[in-house]
C-alpha cells in the first residue's frame, strides 16, 4: 500500500470540505425559493440587470430571507475557495503522475480551477455587492450573469476531471 503524499492529503481535505461546503449552499437554497426566484440563488447569478436583481431582493425581503441570501453569497466566498483550493492541489498531484493520460487531466484540472475560481469570485463579488451594499447595479448583475456560464463549465471541468483522474489512476494502479 503507498503513502499518502502531503499534496494528497491536501487535495482531499480541501476537496471534500469544499464539496461539503456547496452541499451546504444547496440546502440553503431551498429557503431561497420564492415567486420572483423559482431557483433560488440560481435567479440572482443569471438576473443581468438592476431592474431583475431589485424585484429578487423584494421578494427576499418580503419572504424575510434577505439575510440568508447574504449569508449563502458569504459562505460561497468561503467555498470557492476551498474548493478551488482542493481541485488545485489534485490536478497538480495528477499532473505528477507518470501516466501521461493522468498528467495531462490534471494539468486541464489546474487551469481550470484557476478560471474557476476567478470566474466565480467575479460572480459572487457582484452579487454581494449589490445584495449588501447597492441594491441592483446593471454592470455588477451584468458581471456576475456573464461569469456564470463560465464559472459553471469550469466546475464541471474540475469536478469531472477530479473523478476521471481518480478512476484512471485506480484502474492503472489495479493493472500495474
Amino acid at each position: 500500500m503507498r503513502e499518502e503524499s502531503v499534496l494528497e492529503r491536501r487535495f482531499w481535505r480541501f476537496w471534500l470540505f469544499g464539496i461539503l461546503l456547496l452541499a451546504a449552499q444547496i440546502v440553503t437554497n431551498v429557503w431561497l425559493v420564492t415567486e420572483a426566484t423559482p431557483l433560488g440563488m440560481s435567479d440572482h447569478q443569471a438576473a443581468g440587470n438592476a431592474v431583475r436583481v431589485e424585484a429578487i431582493h423584494a421578494g427576499w425581503v418580503a419572504a424575510g430571507v434577505m439575510d440568508l441570501a447574504i449569508y449563502s453569497m458569504e459562505l460561497d466566498l468561503i467555498f470557492i475557495g476551498v474548493y478551488a483550493w482542493g481541485a488545485f492541489a489534485g490536478g497538480r498531484m495528477f499532473a505528477a503522475s507518470p501516466q501521461a493520460m493522468t498528467a495531462r487531466l490534471g494539468k486541464v484540472i489546474m487551469v481550470a480551477a484557476v478560471g474557476f475560481a476567478l470566474a466565480d469570485y467575479a460572480e459572487t463579488i457582484s452579487q454581494l455587492i449589490q445584495a449588501a451594499v447597492t441594491g441592483g447595479h446593471d454592470m455588477l448583475a451584468t458581471v456576475a450573469a456573464t461569469a456564470r456560464p463560465v464559472k459553471m463549465i469550469l466546475f464541471l471541468v474540475t469536478f469531472l476531471g477530479v473523478l476521471v483522474a481518480l478512476a484512471i489512476r485506480s484502474w492503472k494502479s489495479r493493472a500495474a
